[in-house]
């Protein structure tokens, strides 16, 4: 008999982004609250003289974006969040890595490699957005922020070599979703408990 039945782990990846440009793994023991993951599928109705409705037609798809708050919480009595914010900072800045101190004119922001929470495969996204609201109250004695929510938006690069190995983790999912879905209705509609 065939068992779709997750196996047990002991152990949870920890949530992170990592920063391609300047080779860094950007981590946090809390997770982002909710994430929204969206891509527009962009129809256009053309309306013609009387016609009781209009014809639609597909004139391409939207960029898919991921979108989430983080919160920053580091209770430090010195420095607060501050070196975990400076991480995030370099993602909001035109970036070289971290070999060349300065950036020039029309260095790019770095990208980050994300999968943590959506169901993908590792991609590359731009950072579209990087936004700090550090909480009022929470800041230590020297003036630093302990508690701030960071909100972040990711926009996919699906120019990216790995948005292939996307393409076809998709369409094996589906396939394997397909029959894992048919079995476990067949099971619920038999009275047997469905996973």
């Amino acid at each position: 008999m065939l068992s779709f039945d997750a196996p047990k782990f002991n152990f949870n990846l920890p949530w992170f982004l990592f920063d391609i440009v300047n080779a860094q793994l950007i981590t946090t023991p809390l997770i982002p609250g909710d994430i929204t993951d969206s891509k527009d599928i962009i129809l256009t109705e053309t309306p013609i003289p009387g016609l009781n409705y209009s014809p639609i037609q597909y004139t391409g798809g939207g960029n898919r974006k991921i979108s989430f708050t983080l919160p920053l919480i580091k209770r430090n009595n010195t420095i607060g969040n501050v070196l975990l914010l400076k991480q995030f900072d370099q993602l909001r800045n035109q970036s070289a890595g971290l070999a060349d101190v300065f950036s020039g004119q029309f260095t790019p922001n770095p990208k980050v490699l994300y999968y943590w929470g959506v169901g993908s495969v590792p991609l590359v996204y731009y950072v579209s957005k990087c936004n700090m609201t550090h909480k009022a109250g929470w800041t230590n004695q020297v003036g630093q922020p302990q508690y701030t929510d960071l909100e972040i938006e990711l926009i996919l690069d699906e120019s990216h070599p790995l948005y292939k190995a996307e393409e076809l983790f998709r369409k094996v999912s589906a396939f394997s979703g397909f029959i894992s879905n048919n079995f476990n209705t067949i099971k619920t509609k038999r009275g047997e408990r469905s996973v």
